[in-house]
């Protein structure tokens, strides 16, 4: 892409230079742009049509460029408009062609590194423990949980396939979890049973019935997630007592304790009894920290989805920063085709231990599955503009 816009850029200054009225005229682009497609280009096939689309929209795109300002403005600011575009489209590609270091000399220096933590230390940080990964969810869940709930919800997850009762992968979460958590949490702070701290004398925890949670959902599940329960509630920080109860596991009522989604009230035997006073973000955010502290374990569907995130993340934070809002070039950045051939290298390349320690053999390389999930990516939610301009923010400051 580079080198076009570069040739292109030269083009429009030598007429600029030569004529800036010669812009007005259709057939003087037309004609340079039949010229140039003509020049041989060596690459393979798939590349070589991309690099012909790439022309063809650019040209095409000064053309409606010219055509809709040509009576607003002289011929000369017309040029320098298109010039300025092009210079700041070909310093986008710069970054992002020296975005890291093919030897992976001095990575700690490179955009790559810089960015995957920079996004990672919000909304998927990595820690030591659950709890210390929760805390640092929790301190950025003010600004960016909507984001930290988007990166666990893969639009791919009925490819997911039906996890067994011993498997240690890590799926992402489905509307119908995101139902079950919803069903947890309303039982916990509106109807709870309270039984013995099992490894705290004198204290009682909350409970709520197993069979309740998941009744609603046992015509709509298959066997094999019936039987995995046990696994869904470890990953929200719960445990199952006696078969029949669901609690809350040692280490996150300390987690709950700390942050004050339970209080303590002492009962008329002398007891302490934890009141729950938490709500679907509490147990979301455990989630979060549990398959960050477990990331080499999950599913496939959710490193294709984390990684895609973090690689349109970068790569929007990246435009956002060296293009103007007004660029009329931008639209070709986001053009799903471009995605096709720029994110997926990102992907692979945010997997690398030093920076996500994702497992990169299982990122898809199928077109047809890369087209699916950039479509879904193309949505975006509010929250996710917000970092993707907190991006651009901070590549000023490094």
């Amino acid at each position: 892409m580079k080198p076009i816009l570069k040739e292109t850029r030269r083009i429009i200054i030598n007429i600029v230079n030569e004529d800036p009225d010669l812009l007005l005229s259709p057939m003087i682009l037309n004609s340079i742009r039949e010229e140039e497609e003509k020049r041989n280009i060596r690459t393979v096939r798939a590349l070589s049509e991309f690099s012909a689309m790439y022309r063809t929209n650019i040209y095409t795109i000064m053309t409606q460029f010219i055509e809709e300002f040509k009576d607003k403005l002289v011929p000369i600011d017309l040029g320098d408009y298109i010039i300025d575009h092009l210079k700041e489209s070909i310093e986008a590609l710069d970054i992002l062609q020296q975005i890291t270091n093919p030897d992976q000399k001095n990575w700690q220096n490179t955009y790559l590194y810089l960015l995957v933590k920079f996004i990672e230390d919000l909304i998927f940080p990595q820690g030591g423990d659950i709890p210390s990964i929760y805390k640092k969810l929790l301190n950025n869940a003010w600004n960016y949980f909507e984001c930290q709930r988007h990166l666990l919800i893969p639009h791919t997850y009925y490819r997911e396939k039906l996890e067994k009762p011993d498997s240690f992968e890590i799926p992402g979460m489905s509307p119908k979890l995101y139902q079950i958590i919803n069903n947890i949490t309303s039982l916990f702070n509106l109807d709870p049973n309270y039984g013995d701290f099992p490894e705290k004398n004198g204290f009682e925890i909350p409970m709520v019935i197993k069979n309740e949670v998941f009744a609603p959902f046992i015509d709509s599940i298959a066997n094999a997630e019936q039987e995995a329960v046990e696994n869904i509630v470890e990953r929200i920080g719960l445990r199952i007592i006696d078969d029949i109860f669901l609690a809350p596991q040692e280490s996150f009522i300390d987690i709950l304790d700390t942050n004050l989604f339970i209080r303590k009230v002492i009962q008329d035997s002398g007891n302490v009894r934890y009141i729950p006073q938490f709500n679907n973000e509490t147990l979301i955010l455990y989630y979060s920290a549990f398959a960050s502290k477990r990331r080499g374990f999950l599913s496939k569907e959710l490193v294709n989805w984390i990684s895609m995130n973090f690689a349109f993340i970068i790569y929007m934070g990246i435009l956002k920063w060296k293009l103007n809002d007004e660029n009329i070039f931008y639209g070709i950045f986001k053009d799903l085709q471009t995605n096709e051939k720029v994110l997926p290298y990102l992907m692979k390349l945010i997997c690398f231990p030093n920076y996500l320690a994702l497992d990169k053999m299982k990122i898809r390389d199928s077109v047809q599955y890369r087209k699916e999930i950039f479509n879904f990516i193309g949505s975006q939610i509010d929250n996710l503009k917000d970092l993707i301009n907190n991006i651009a923010n901070y590549l000023t400051t490094i």
